[in-house]
């Protein structure tokens, strides 16, 4: 039995936002089940039933979770943890994202750097680096103190992080996120037009005007078609309401809120898109393969590791023209019912490889070889 500690600033038992809030109560619930003792320190726990809580060893909260906006108050959080961590004897102590190292850190998005990087011409990169300059400073500094390992989703994250802070590769562990078997697997519905599936929260972040683009061109060409799209505020952006008007495409796009289960929109869906410009890996996409639901997904998305074009998903280049390597993909499947149905399955196989009982036997494994 191990001593273990994590460290997260909101951690989520239940009603997951985000990959990273599911993967981190996984490897807490897990490990309460392996027997080793587990304590949490956070800022906020948030659970609807509160079944986990009473299983912790400890919970300790402090701070707010707002204090994580500013790289002065991360620090201050992080200091007062290794105050109370210090005469713990943890085997491990693990934490999330980008901070002041204090063990093994678990790093589920891309730096500052490389979203400034992504900003786009030369005027918003230096407003973006002017607006984020303490925190960027922050994480250059954190970055190059020692952590004993980083453990990351994906190469895509591996490789940022080596390129723009010089970390050592031997400091990465590259370990792909898990996923839920679903009850049952949803088959197709064919009595429907074939319906294209996106989960853009941030819309331009999550590639939403390159997939606006590509369905443009499959309407111009003439194809039946209906896509749903998950954007919250879309009723807030009267820019994007413009650009659906005025693609004639209002009929064919479903915008819906924020969805709790995300099981019914992969049944209403027969493919997923993931046009992201940054996707450290997309869970989202492993959701709906598991579901036999084939996804395209960018070239900057870290689940492209896992899928091989034309045979279990599909991989577009983002580089350039983007929306119409994208549309290319998306015609394919409107054009080839047959070859759906073989990928269909062969996605399903590929992300039975991925339960998070795998993942977490993965996790244990490795940190033995610390």
């Amino acid at each position: 039995m191990k001593k273990l500690a994590f460290v997260i600033n909101v951690f989520r038992e239940d009603g997951f936002r985000s990959g990273g809030e599911k993967l981190f109560y996984e490897l807490v619930n897990r490990s309460i089940q392996d027997g080793h003792q587990v304590d949490l320190y956070c800022t906020t726990y948030l659970s609807e039933k509160n079944i986990l809580k009473p299983r912790l060893n400890k919970l300790t909260l402090l701070g707010h979770p707002k204090d994580f906006k500013y790289p002065g108050k991360i620090k201050a959080f992080y200091d007062k943890v290794k105050s109370l961590t210090e005469k713990e004897n943890y085997d491990f102590i693990l934490s999330e994202n980008i901070s002041p190292p204090i063990d093994v850190g678990i790093l589920q998005g891309h730096s500052l750097i490389h979203y400034r990087d992504k900003a786009g011409n030369l005027f918003s990169k230096l407003l973006y680096s002017l607006a984020k300059s303490k925190h960027i400073k922050a994480q250059k500094q954190w970055l190059r103190e020692p952590y004993r390992k980083i453990i990351v989703p994906s190469r895509v994250l591996k490789e940022e992080l080596v390129r723009n802070f010089g970390v050592p590769e031997e400091k990465f562990l590259v370990m792909h996120p898990g996923v839920d078997l679903p009850e049952e697997t949803p088959h197709r519905n064919t009595d429907k037009p074939f319906t294209f599936g996106l989960s853009a929260p941030g819309f331009s972040k999550k590639g939403g005007y390159v997939f606006l683009k590509a369905l443009k061109i499959l309407d111009n060409r003439g194809y039946e078609f209906k896509a749903r799209v998950i954007c919250p505020k879309f009723r807030k952006n009267p820019w994007l309401q413009f650009l659906v008007n005025q693609s004639g495409l209002g009929q064919k796009i479903e915008f819906i809120p924020y969805q709790q289960d995300m099981g019914e929109f992969y049944s209403s869906v027969d493919c997923v898109v993931m046009p992201s410009v940054m996707e450290t890996f997309g869970l989202v996409a492993l959701e709906a393969m598991i579901r036999a639901k084939p996804a395209i997904v960018s070239s900057f998305c870290g689940v492209s590791e896992i899928i091989s074009d034309n045979r279990n998903g599909f991989i577009f280049d983002m580089t350039a023209k983007n929306h119409k390597n994208l549309a290319e993909k998306m015609e394919f499947l409107l054009n080839n019912n047959a070859e759906y149905e073989k990928i269909s399955q062969n996605a399903y196989d590929t992300a039975l490889n991925y339960s998070w009982e795998n993942f977490y036997k993965g996790f244990k494994e490795e940190l033995t070889k610390i």
